[in-house]
């Protein structure tokens, strides 16, 4: 098992709306990978490559086309990024978003449990209701000892100053490469 806490080498604003709509602007519903309460919204998004998930994000446009991941083979890495909007500002303007992410393998027993890690810390709220990429993410990587199946990503995403916590969970495959 290999588990790498990451950390972005420069946040990136993106443009994207957010508001948890569709592209007609009709509400989306919660699911168990995107919730909201309030103004405050989180989705963990699943990627296999994390770079080009940076260069995604980092390129100007109303909308940011991801391609997400639920299948991973051996060797191959899994990418859990937060996406979210409407953090609340504290006293000084900032908000104070983390994140924990706990994996559990296919037995059921867990695979990885993080501490609280940086999603949006000591930074202005994005402007809007434009979605932001959160600074830390988990990368997992499936080793050949590692149990094939499925995997569950449960994200416990805290808004520190509103005191609101979105429970979020994303299933992945492990399998050998065909």
């Amino acid at each position: 098992m290999r588990v790498i806490l990451a950390l972005l080498a420069a946040t990136i604003p993106a443009v994207a709306m957010a508001g948890w709509i569709d592209k007609s602007g009709k509400n989306l519903p919660d699911t168990q990978d995107r919730k909201a309460v309030g103004d405050f919204g989180a989705q963990v998004v699943l990627v296999a490559d994390d770079q080009r998930m940076f260069e995604l994000w980092g390129t100007p446009s109303k909308t940011v086309n991801i391609q997400t991941i639920d299948k991973v083979s051996v060797n191959g890495q899994v990418n859990a990024f937060v996406v979210f909007s409407g953090c609340k500002p504290g006293k000084t303007g900032n908000c104070d978003v983390t994140a924990k992410f706990k994996v559990f393998q296919p037995n059921g027993k867990i695979y990885a449990d993080t501490p609280p890690m940086e999603i949006w810390q000591a930074k202005r709220p994005p402007p809007g209701k434009s979605l932001e990429l959160g600074v830390q993410y988990l990368k997992v990587v499936i080793e050949p000892t590692d149990l094939l199946g499925k995997y569950v990503v449960n994200t416990q995403v805290r808004d520190n100053v509103s005191g609101v916590v979105l429970e979020l969970s994303s299933p992945f495959q492990a399998g050998m490469s065909k």
